[in-house]
């Protein structure tokens, strides 16, 4: 198994992926969007660079993050096949779905009933599926103007940080000389990854919660993540500042008032904090 690097904002590189690839590579998987930072990888073309250089090697994208948020076509991509969760789509945990490419042949993990065409044995959640389906049609009816109104609370929180003491934001392209809006669009619009400098990221969320503001220090992916993220040390964040980053994550129900409150929230607290860092 070989796994490649990322740049300082978190994508993979056409060319890394070009030279990683064998003569006895089988599958090649790529998440589209990180859920920690927020970056886009550039997945057409990175699928487009594994079928040439072999038209039988598949292509798979984890898109739970991406799906909805960013505009992804599987067909038109070259994906051969795509994850999804519908949690992340206001569905009921636990439902999702696996897009497979036409003509694709896969042998079943689990036997049995003959469920999902032979692919997968076993007792369909019914109100889950249909509750997929209800929120996919709500989301879908009106996607541009949700992304819309997500990236304008994105760039909105991201200048907020700018009056904060020692905040750094990650992965926003900012060694680019390009405006903020410009920037903000290369990346998923719901997610912000935020270093505060000699403040520890589990005092400061917890800081946060009793003002009613929620946040997160790292993925959610599981209880038993490290406390280090190996995703902020992959993109070269300061190694002083790895336990003082916080994951910013919101919806198109999102207000400008609730963005202006957690701004004054980590006005006041992030100086304070600040003070009693540990030596």
């Amino acid at each position: 198994m070989t796994f490649l690097p990322v740049d300082g904002n978190g994508l993979v590189s056409p060319k890394d992926l070009r030279e990683a690839l064998r003569d006895d590579t089988i599958f090649v998987s790529v998440m589209a969007v990180n859920n920690e930072i927020g970056a886009v990888e550039p997945i057409a073309e990175l699928a487009e660079i594994t079928h040439s250089f072999k038209k039988d090697i598949l292509f798979h994208t984890d898109a739970i993050q991406a799906y909805g948020k960013i505009p992804i076509f599987p067909g038109r991509m070259g994906i051969d096949l795509m994850s999804v969760s519908g949690h992340k789509l206001n569905a009921p945990k636990g439902s999702g779905f696996l897009y497979i490419r036409d003509k694709l042949s896969m042998k079943p993990l689990i036997y049995g009933g003959g469920q999902q065409k032979d692919r997968r044995s076993g007792t369909e959640n019914v109100p889950a599926i249909a509750g997929l389906g209800t929120a996919v049609r709500a989301f879908f009816s009106n996607a541009d103007a949700i992304r819309e109104t997500m990236y304008k609370r994105k760039e909105q929180l991201i200048k907020a940080m700018e009056d904060v003491p020692g905040a750094t934001v990650n992965a926003v392209f900012a060694a680019e000389n390009a405006p903020l809006a410009e920037r903000v669009r290369r990346t998923a619009p719901h997610i912000v990854s935020v270093s505060f400098a000699g403040v520890r990221s589990e005092v400061l969320l917890h800081a946060l919660a009793e003002k009613g503001v929620y946040v997160s220090s790292g993925s959610a992916c599981s209880s038993n993540h490290p406390a280090i993220s190996g995703t902020l040390s992959a993109i070269g964040v300061a190694k002083e500042l790895l336990d003082s980053t916080l994951r910013f994550s919101f919806s198109a129900a999102t207000t400008e008032e609730e963005i202006d409150f957690a701004a004054a929230a980590l006005r006041e607290l992030v100086p304070v904090l600040s003070r009693y860092r540990r030596g």
